[in-house]
């Protein structure tokens, strides 16, 4: 079946997403690969892992092995998709390994169909971010806690540590999933006999865990605080969803929404009803028998790591109004896995039809998936009562998907304007390179989905092996006005990506089609780059129809050398 599901989309990829355009998170992240390779080729090893801790708010681990495999299939866009594949693949084998551990052999067959089959994890599979990154190191974790036998056997433990420090690095946000693991792991060492020693290895656990994660979160960990914070519950979460709160009913629908978003109606409602199984089951059996009977062969459940994930990190996506890109991904398997527990438990009869069921769901969301000029891959949606429009089936990668996110045409975005995109960002990377600002630091006075400062960037590393300063204009951090855009480009801000008030470039663009919200207001752009003592010197159309201008002052840092 991974052998399968691997040339599936190895095929998909070649065919949909070479020559592609990129969404900003994957040019951002590919640019990152790009520049450890770089440094790798300059620098040996040794500036290989300065690249690699260098400061940032990214995690290091996707880019890091991509820039190592690059060594052996080239830069080229379809080489970078390898890790997301791979990683698809040993997700699948992690599911069907801890569902194996939960309830045997057959019951492990029907959790990993519903893993190779949800539109999640094959839509990530052939993007290039690091959901599925973050997946697995979770996922393997859970495994290996639930090999530890309760913390009593230390190869395993310090496997868990290591996967557990992997976590942050392969996606900071999943740093929130991590005291479930934890806490699931002091429980079963609290109740079981021997504590003293499982203890212990808890504890050595927990160092191996803070050693790999120290690798880069000690030069780093400032930054990625304030970057979660901020997106995760401060101002900036609003540009990403606008419901939160545990005892919200907006937050929980809003979840759901986002559930079927990703993983398609028939995956949710199965997950769902499951879950519900899996509680009634549980509440059932705390009450047939003694509690503290009860509560340790719980705990000593090779399930309970997986259910104690599964509550904790649903509650933590429940507190934040940001919901992300497939942040939900790496629950999904532990997710899967109770769920399918929950319905084999309830009822002898479920027992029996359950495979046919998970098959149907499987097959269904499975076809449209397989190409994108199958008719079946368009978008199959239906509206529902408080739920609103809700997706079945969609077959659409990241391409369709990104550069036109309200439409419903399935095909591939064409040859022709994915090049002109490319050429628009090759073009900026040049006039940078032109107006001697390779030095220096660009303005982005505007936030284009397809031609912005991560694609940019990516033209820049391709084209010098080395990046610049793009600060980008922030109007949720900054404000959306005239009088707040001059503050930017004339008042230090403290931005990860350079300070705009040294900028010598800006580009500025016309109309706000395809521009992420809260929209940026070009005219008052314009007149605040009037204002800051910018000229307009160059002009370039997009093939949206926005016509980008390229503005210059005087600076220090922009003369030839």
């Amino acid at each position: 079946m991974a052998i399968a599901w691997l040339l599936v989309n190895f095929r998909w990829i070649v065919l949909y997403r070479d020559g592609q355009v990129f969404d900003i998170d994957e040019a951002g992240y590919f640019g990152m690969a790009l520049n450890n390779h770089g440094a790798a080729l300059r620098d040996g090893a040794a500036g290989w892992v300065e690249a690699v801790e260098s400061p940032g708010i990214q995690a290091p681990l996707l880019p890091a092995l991509t820039s190592l495999h690059f060594f052996a299939t080239g830069t080229g866009t379809v080489a970078a998709f390898l890790v997301p594949l791979v990683a698809g693949v040993a997700l699948i084998l992690l599911t069907h390994a801890v569902a194996n551990r939960v309830a045997g052999r057959p019951f492990a067959w029907i959790a990993t169909v519903l893993i190779a089959t949800a539109p999640g994890v094959l839509f990530e599979a052939r993007a290039y971010h690091f959901a599925l990154p973050a997946a697995v190191m979770t996922t393997a974790a859970v495994y290996c806690l639930i090999r530890s036998e309760g913390l009593s056997k230390t190869r395993f433990v310090v496997l868990f540590g290591v996967f557990v420090g992997l976590m942050p690095l392969s996606r900071t946000m999943a740093i929130a999933f991590v005291p479930a693991l934890v806490l699931a792991a002091l429980i079963q060492a609290m109740v079981s006999d021997g504590r003293k020693e499982r203890l212990k290895r808890l504890a050595l656990a927990a160092l191996v865990a803070a050693g790999v994660a120290a690798m880069w979160l000690v030069p780093n960990g400032a930054r990625v605080f304030r970057y979660l914070t901020g997106f995760g519950y401060g101002k900036q979460s609003v540009e990403f969803g606008e419901e939160a709160g545990v005892f919200n009913p907006a937050a929980w629908v809003a979840r759901l929404r986002l559930l079927i978003f990703d993983h398609g109606l028939p995956h949710t409602l199965l997950l769902c009803a499951g879950l519900v199984a899996a509680i009634v089951v549980a509440v059932v059996k705390l009450r047939t028998g003694p509690v503290k009977d009860a509560f340790r062969s719980s705990v000593a459940s090779p399930l309970f790591p997986s259910a104690l994930l599964v509550a904790e990190g649903g509650l933590t996506v429940l507190t934040s109004k940001n919901t992300g890109t497939a942040f939900f991904l790496p629950l999904i398997p532990s997710m899967a896995i109770l769920a399918l527990w929950g319905l084999y438990r309830a009822h002898r009869s479920l027992r029996r039809v359950l495979p046919f069921v998970v098959a149907a769901v499987g097959l269904l969301a499975l076809v449209p998936m397989v190409d994108l000029r199958l008719p079946t891959a368009r978008p199959w949606e239906v509206d529902l009562p408080v739920l609103g429009t809700s997706k079945v089936t969609d077959g659409r990668g990241v391409p369709q998907i990104y550069a036109d996110p309200d439409g419903q045409v399935a095909e591939p975005v064409s040859v022709e304007t994915a090049r002109e995109w490319r050429a628009a960002s090759e073009w900026a990377a040049g006039q940078v390179e032109e107006h001697h600002a390779l030095g220096g630091a660009t303005a982005f006075g505007f936030r284009d989905r397809l031609f912005n400062t991560n694609t940019v960037q990516l033209e820049m590393l391709r084209k010098f092996g080395y990046g610049v300063a793009l600060p980008q204009v922030d109007p949720t951090a900054n404000g959306n006005t005239e009088p707040d855009y001059r503050g930017w480009l004339t008042s230090y801000q403290n931005s990860n990506s350079g300070d705009a008030s040294k900028t010598c470039l800006l580009f500025t663009a016309t109309g706000t089609i395809n521009e992420f919200e809260p929209k940026v207001d070009p005219p008052s752009m314009v007149s605040a780059a009037t204002a800051s003592g910018f000229m307009p010197v160059a002009t370039r159309p997009l093939p949206n129809g926005r016509l980008v201008t390229l503005w210059k002052r005087p600076q220090p840092t922009c003369v030839p050398s």
